[in-house]
């Protein structure tokens, strides 16, 4: 066991420094999130003016709007390339002879990747606070829990990311994927509007997913639109789907490693 864990925090290590290497990727990643940031606090600033739209002022969206920025940030810098690479050059087939996880080592790679967003997200967050002045949480203990739900996206991330890349056995292509699943995120997350904005049918189906609780839950903890025990009951829903998803994931893969497909000479 002390072993296993010794691998994980390596692969860690190693997946944070190669993306440390790429220090244009974070300015990159702070122009393109930044200015959406800002552009969409332009918008719901004119939109909402004084007044408010199912219950969110523009000091509850200003604090909204950031909250998605951090969760964007985490999730879309994440390396979910390296990972379908590894299946469409076939490299798969080699790290099947060897004696660790397939999926657990991805996952240790793509938390490590998750982790070198951090400045960029701080350095977004610290403008916008600056800029914007957003509220705090509406209790510490809020504070707390919101904290705890950004923890647990580091493996609903996965868990999701990982189940779409494994598509790849199938499609040999992985582009179209990775934009379907992020256009699926960005929407029923409440990340493009919130949820509370739409249709009592699509709000549904949006729950019904694990996309709300990238955006919707922390904002609805943060401001206080739940209490405590509400608050604890999507934590709860959250930590189900990310157990659902590990092993769905690891379902998915035992059937798809019985035919792998290597191309190349």
């Amino acid at each position: 066991m002390t072993h296993a864990f010794a691998v994980d925090r390596a692969l860690v290590v190693i997946a944070f420094k190669r993306r440390l290497a790429y220090k244009s990727g974070w300015i990159f990643g702070l122009a393109l999130g930044g200015g959406s940031m800002l552009i969409s606090m332009a918008m719901w600033q004119n939109l909402l003016g004084g007044g408010s739209l199912n219950g969110y002022d523009w000091s509850s969206m200003r604090a909204y709007t950031i909250i998605g920025f951090v969760a964007a940030t985490m999730v879309f810098g994440a390396a979910d390339f390296q990972i379908a690479d590894r299946i469409l050059d076939g490299h798969i087939a080699v790290d099947m002879t060897k004696p660790v996880d397939f999926q657990r080592a991805r996952a240790a790679e793509y938390v490590g990747s998750m982790i070198s967003t951090a400045p960029t997200a701080a350095l977004g967050v610290l403008g916008a606070w600056l800029l914007f002045d957003p509220p705090g949480p509406v209790t510490p203990m809020a504070g707390l829990l919101t904290a705890l739900c950004f923890v647990l996206l580091f493996p609903l991330a996965f868990g999701i990311t990982y189940l779409s890349v494994l598509v790849c056995f199938w499609t040999k292509r992985y582009m179209g994927i990775m934009w379907l699943r992020e256009a699926l995120l960005s929407f029923f997350s409440g990340l493009m509007i919130p949820l509370a904005f739409m249709p009592g049918w699509l709000q549904a189906a949006a729950w019904a997913l694990p996309f709300p609780h990238f955006t919707t839950t922390p904002a609805a903890i943060y401001l206080g639109r739940v209490d405590t025990a509400g608050a604890l009951g999507l934590i709860a829903a959250e930590a189900a789907w990310v157990v659902g998803l590990w092993y769905a994931g690891r379902l998915v893969f035992r059937f798809a490693v019985r035919k792998v497909t290597v191309h190349g000479g």
